[in-house]
């Protein structure tokens, strides 16, 4: 390798014009000298800040002085501070002013003050699904728009409306609209939630999204949830199938029925308990008691474990009531399983009144005790059970 000259002048342009060939590893992105840069260059050409000077034309014997490749100085990557406004670094000649220096010292912390608006805004977009939006946000940085001007932009974007698109529905509604970071909590107890269940079948966008648009809480989730999970999915397939007769719902449907946003959760509540009193009824042969009669028994307070225990007790005196009825139709009223659910489940004492009756008239023809009498009907109230 070639000796540096021995004037000064030609050792202070041999150093600037080398720095142009080997611009990246002695000097760092923000203008200042590297570790190797201190070495290579000696201490009276050493400088705080390197501003923006045209490089001297190298001689001959310079050419030998470094071995690295010539560098293009005003190339820099996506992350370079140079890109965001200070220009090509180089060595600041001795004639260089106070000003000078001072302006130079501002320009290169306005851009660092750019460069760190680029990674924060980033960042922040690509934890929100958005990093496709880094070069939307890098031209606005360069071009100096403040944060509050880049963040209305990047919510007028096509990309962010998709990705928080529920907040249009909400606005739609007169709801309140959510924040990225509110939405984003939202979603994710969502989806903690349906995992949990194993609903992995609803653990999209699309679902999601209904969630948040018709304002349902994680805790109203939560229960419809449960709700699907413990009376339909586990539940005995007559409840699911008088679910699906009196509803007009197919098996498939019924899961994403009970989630289903749109439909309020006391309506399917109501509507599951409806079913499970039917099937009760089917259980026991009564598949007579249809879908208004069910809504009739719920309206009542009746109970599946109720309808279940009610149902088999009518079952076992039904019959000898029918027999009698039909014996004695020209005098006494008849008893049918309209009564004996009046009877058992609305508690009239007029219906019971009926059946006893009928039980009198059978041990005063036939002598012994009635068939009636080996069941009691009597319950305790079921009104305001629900």
């Amino acid at each position: 390798m070639a000796r540096l000259p021995e004037d000064a002048e030609s050792r202070r342009q041999a150093a600037i014009n080398s720095e142009y060939r080997s611009l990246g590893p002695i000097v760092d992105e923000y203008g200042m000298l590297t570790p190797r840069g201190k070495q290579r260059i000696p201490p009276e050409l050493q400088t705080e800040y390197i501003s923006p000077v045209k490089p001297i034309v190298k001689s001959d014997e310079e050419d030998n002085l470094l071995e690295e490749p010539v560098i293009d100085p005003t190339v820099s990557d996506s992350g370079n501070i140079s890109e965001y406004g200070t220009g090509a670094p180089t060595y600041t000649a001795p004639t260089q002013t106070a000003e000078e220096i001072a302006t130079q010292a501002e320009t290169t912390a306005a851009a660092a003050e750019r460069l760190d608006a680029f990674n924060t805004l980033s960042q922040r977009y690509t934890q929100y699904g958005l990093g496709g939006l880094a070069d939307v946000i890098r031209k606005l940085v360069i071009e100096g728009a403040s944060e509050a001007t880049i963040t209305f932009a990047l919510q007028e974007s096509p990309e962010y409306k998709e990705r928080f698109k529920a907040n249009t529905a909400r606005l739609a509604k007169g709801l309140a609209v959510l924040k990225p970071n509110e939405y984003i909590a939202v979603e994710d107890s969502y989806r903690q939630a349906l995992r949990a269940y194993g609903l992995t079948q609803f653990d999209n966008d699309a679902y999601v999204s209904r969630f948040i648009e018709n304002d349902v809480s994680p805790t109203e989730l939560n229960a419809r949830i449960q709700l699907a999970t413990d009376r339909v999915m586990n539940a005995a397939p007559q409840v699911r199938n008088t679910l699906i007769n009196f509803y007009g719902l197919t098996d498939v449907d019924l899961i994403a029925y009970t989630l289903d946003p749109k439909g309020q959760l006391p309506a399917i509540e109501k509507q599951i308990s409806t079913a499970e009193i039917g099937a009760a009824a089917a259980r026991q042969g009564f598949q007579q008691v249809d879908r208004g009669n069910a809504e009739y028994l719920r309206s009542l307070g009746v109970t599946q474990e109720q309808a279940i225990k009610g149902f088999s007790d009518i079952a076992s005196i039904l019959p000898t009531a029918t027999k009698l009825t039909d014996i004695y139709r020209d005098g006494l009223e008849g008893y049918g399983l309209e009564q004996a659910q009046q009877e058992v489940f609305g508690q009239l004492a007029s219906e019971r009144r009926k059946r006893e009756r009928l039980s009198a008239a059978e041990t005063a023809t036939f002598g012994g005790k009635s068939g009636m009498n080996a069941t009691s009907l009597d319950r305790p109230s079921y009104k305001g059970q629900i």
